[in-house]
């Protein structure tokens, strides 16, 4: 399912006051610079080869596999209320009660149906862009007091993660189906990875009715505001990564 398809299908919004915190990320997110960077253009475009699909692969993965874990921790920060909301993402990260169906273990089949060596799929170098956006997005997932201060006072810390783990969602319907139009250029369109494009687009609407519940029980539009737009920033690292990881 294309991206056009998946936005068709959800139709209008909801009207009057109670979505207008929640229109306002989307539109926040639309308009980010990330949202319009120049790995999307390669991505469509530009062919791939074995050693560039390896080196994007292993530097996805590495972002994957820390946002999984954070995902985690950051759950744990939930009042009980918002807990269900990011569950589902979890269980399906991890196979679903199937481990052997994990999310990182089909991108690794990806990379070795790309002609990638399972044994030189780790010797790809991670990128300083994908060290920077882990090390950024840590402290918005998981907000401690040893970050507070660079948070504005008084911002409840589990809506700041409410917001990051928004923006990941929120841009991960666009980098699925920019990814597997490039890997669809090489044969693999219809790999189980590629399964993301419709189930982070299911999670998308999820982690806008977490931050909503945020915004309308603890009125923290502005703590949410603030994790949404400082995961949108780091994704801009991330992106230079990956694409430098594509020009190696």
């Amino acid at each position: 399912m294309s991206l056009s398809e998946i936005t068709a299908s959800r139709g209008q919004p909801e009207s009057g006051n109670q979505l207008a915190g929640e229109v306002a990320l989307q539109h926040i997110a639309r308009q980010h610079a990330c949202s319009s960077h120049e790995l999307f253009s390669y991505l469509e475009h530009q062919p791939l080869t074995v050693t560039s699909a390896g080196a994007l692969l292993r530097n996805y993965d590495a972002h994957a596999s820390s946002l999984r874990r954070l995902l985690l921790r950051a759950s744990t920060l939930m009042p009980e209320p918002a807990v269900g909301y990011i569950l589902e993402n979890i269980r399906n990260e991890y196979g679903n009660g199937d481990y052997a169906g994990n999310h990182q273990a089909q991108l690794r089949d990806l990379a070795r149906c790309s002609g990638v060596d399972s044994a030189d799929f780790c010797k790809f170098t991670i990128e300083p862009g994908v060290k920077l956006f882990i090390k950024s997005v840590s402290e918005l997932y998981v907000p401690s007091a040893r970050h507070s201060n660079r948070a504005p006072q008084g911002f409840y810390k589990p809506a700041i993660a409410a917001g990051a783990i928004t923006a990941t969602e929120l841009l991960a319907i666009k980098e699925f189906e920019l990814l597997q139009k490039a890997f669809g250029r090489i044969g693999h369109e219809h790999h189980i990875w590629f399964h993301h494009v419709s189930i982070e687009a299911e999670h998308s609407d999820e982690s806008l009715a977490l931050a909503r519940y945020f915004i309308e029980n603890h009125d923290s539009y502005h703590a949410v505001e603030y994790g949404l737009r400082g995961v949108l920033d780091a994704n801009v690292h991330l992106y230079d990564g990956l694409l430098a990881a594509l020009h190696s």
